[in-house]
Formats: C-alpha cells, structure tokens, sequence
C-alpha cells in the first residue's frame, strides 16, 4: 500500500500530485487517493459494462463470450479511468480555484488594513502581521505562514513571493509584486498599498458589471443545452421508434399490383433506436461540458469555474431527456 504511486505513476508525476493536493488542501495521502481511484474505477468499469454492453454479449456462447467479456471490460476499464482522473482534476482545479477566490475577495480590505498600519507608523513587516483577522480566513493562514518562515529566518519578500506562486492568480501576484517594489523603494509605502487595494476593488467591481451585462448569452447557452437539445433527441429518439413500428407492419409484396425498388424496411433498420439513445447520452454529455464551460467563461472569465457546473448541467440535462422521453411515449401511445 505505501509504494503505490510508485507503481502506478513516476516520481515525478507523484511530487507534483502531492504538491497540487497541498495547495487544494486536500488532506489525503497519495497512496490512498490512488488507491481509492482504481477501486472506483473497478465498480464503475463493471457499471459501465452491465449498462452499455449487455446487449452485445449476453446472446454470445463459449469463447466468444469470454472474448467478448473482456475486451469489453477492458474498454470499459479505461473509460472509467478517464472518467475518474477528469472528476479527480476537477475536483483539485475547484478546491485550488475556491482558495483562490476566497484570497481575493479579501484582499483589497486586508491591504487597506496594512496601508493604515503603515499610516500608523509600523514597519513592513508589523504592517502585516497585525493587519491579519479572523474574518480573511484562509488570507490569515497564509500571513500567518509567512510570518513564522520570516521568524525562522526567511527574507520577507522571498516569504512573500512564495506565497503568491501558491495560488494561480495573477490579482495576488502583482499586488506582491508591487509591494515588493515599494519596499525596495522606499519612500510613502502606505500610500502605494492603499492604491494597490483601491485597484483591487475597481477591477473587482468592472467584473461584476461584465458579469451582469452578458446575462443574456447565458441564458441562451442554458436553454439550449439543458432544455431544447434533451427535448429534440427525445422527440427523434421517439420519431425512430415509431418509424420502426410502422414499417414492421407494412407488406408491400402483399399490396395486388403495386411494385417498388424503394427499401423500406431499410428506413427504419439504418438507425437503431437504442443506439440513437447512446448517441443522444453522449452528444448531451459534450453539450452541456461545453455549455457550462462556454457560461463560465464569459460571466467569470475562467474556465476553471465551469468545472463545478458540470455535474449540475449533466444531471439537469439528462434529466429532462428521460423526462420528455417517458412523456413522448404517454402521448403516442395507441396511435399505431
């Protein structure tokens, strides 16, 4: 159990997992994450297979059978490994994308807090560490980190620098790194930290306005994707079975004096009902990634924080597909 992630992924790929773990503060050994992704991939891959192959191997005998067992297994093996290592990005991306949302959003009145410091007539360094509240959350912790490696005898601005390459946010890494010239500097420190924090504040509030002036396109990309495609695979999806029904029943041999080189029956066996179903599951799927990706981009400005739609807009979709299906099949029940 201990050497696991050596097994299954170089060293190199293990240091940087660990250090992306720390920095979405996921406590959680390596081993066990590993180990707890390749049993889950083991129960989904035999979901997967019981849900999407039964059909194509349970009228199957001997060794073709047994063949077929296992290459579909294997398939699905590596579909639920995928599945998994996207789920497990998603979740490190959210929780990294989370911390440094929460960094911030508190920024600017934790640099305010600093700049009357400064006013008050402290040093830098006291600046800093008395500026520090409880309500600046995970902003206190990473002060508080700072503060300790500087008593341990780290420089303030190496302290400082390194603690802004801990978050993926360009926001932190210019106001350190405008601190950081203050201070090399010199001169009315306070003033430049209160213009850094005011800065702060302004492109926090174009953001929001942004966000609000675009509300539109994402209602648009919402409808779209969660209502009007489910609603139209369902209706063909429906459309196919109906198709199929019919032509069944027709005998064109048995109509007296009527002739045709048209192929039928070919209408209605060129697209399987079943297999027009799992195409619709997985269009939908792309959808509605691409949908809530598409969403955050334009009202967030990231990417990252579409990740935490995609459950939310896969359910929702597939939800209404199975919704408008069952309901499609109440009402043309009894018309052939």
């Amino acid at each position: 159990m201990a050497i696991a992630h050596k097994i299954f992924i170089s060293k190199t790929l293990s240091n940087k997992l660990i250090r992306e773990l720390k920095a979405a503060d996921i406590k959680i050994e390596i081993n066990k994450f590993i180990i707890r992704l390749l049993i889950a991939a083991f129960v989904l891959s035999f979901l997967i297979l019981l849900i999407f192959f039964r059909d194509d191997i349970r009228f199957l005998e001997g060794g073709s059978f047994t063949k077929a067992l296992t290459q579909y297994w294997l398939l699905s093996l590596f579909i639920s490994i995928l599945i998994l290592l996207f789920f497990a990005y998603s979740l490190i991306v959210l929780r990294k994308y989370k911390r440094k949302k929460e960094v911030e959003n508190v920024l600017a009145d934790y640099l305010q807090l600093v700049s009357a410091n400064l006013n008050a007539g402290m040093p830098i360094d006291q600046a800093l560490w008395y500026a520090v509240r409880e309500r600046f959350g995970i902003l206190a912790e990473e002060i508080e980190i700072v503060a300790r490696k500087t008593l341990a005898g780290v420089d303030l601005e190496d302290a400082l620098i390194e603690f802004s390459q801990k978050y993926d946010s360009d926001m932190l890494k210019k106001a350190v790194v405008l601190l950081i010239e203050g201070m090399r500097a010199g001169g009315e420190l306070a003033t430049v930290v209160n213009k850094i924090a005011w800065s702060i504040k302004e492109d926090q509030i174009l953001n929001r306005e942004m966000s609000a002036e675009v509300m539109t396109y994402s209602i648009f990309i919402i409808f779209a994707s969660l209502f009007a495609a489910p609603l139209f695979y369902a209706l063909a999806n429906r459309i196919i079975i109906i198709m199929a029904e019919v032509t069944s029943k027709i005998s064109v041999e048995n109509i007296v004096g009527v002739t045709t080189q048209i192929p039928i029956r070919a209408f209605a066996q060129g697209i399987n009902a079943s297999d027009f179903k799992v195409f619709s599951f997985i269009s939908l799927g792309i959808t509605n990634v691409i949908s809530a990706i598409l969403i955050s981009a334009i009202r967030k400005g990231s990417v990252k924080a579409g990740l935490r739609l995609i459950p939310l807009f896969l359910a929702i979709g597939y939800l209404v597909f199975l919704t408008a299906s069952v309901l499609l099949t109440q009402a043309f029940q009894g018309l052939i």
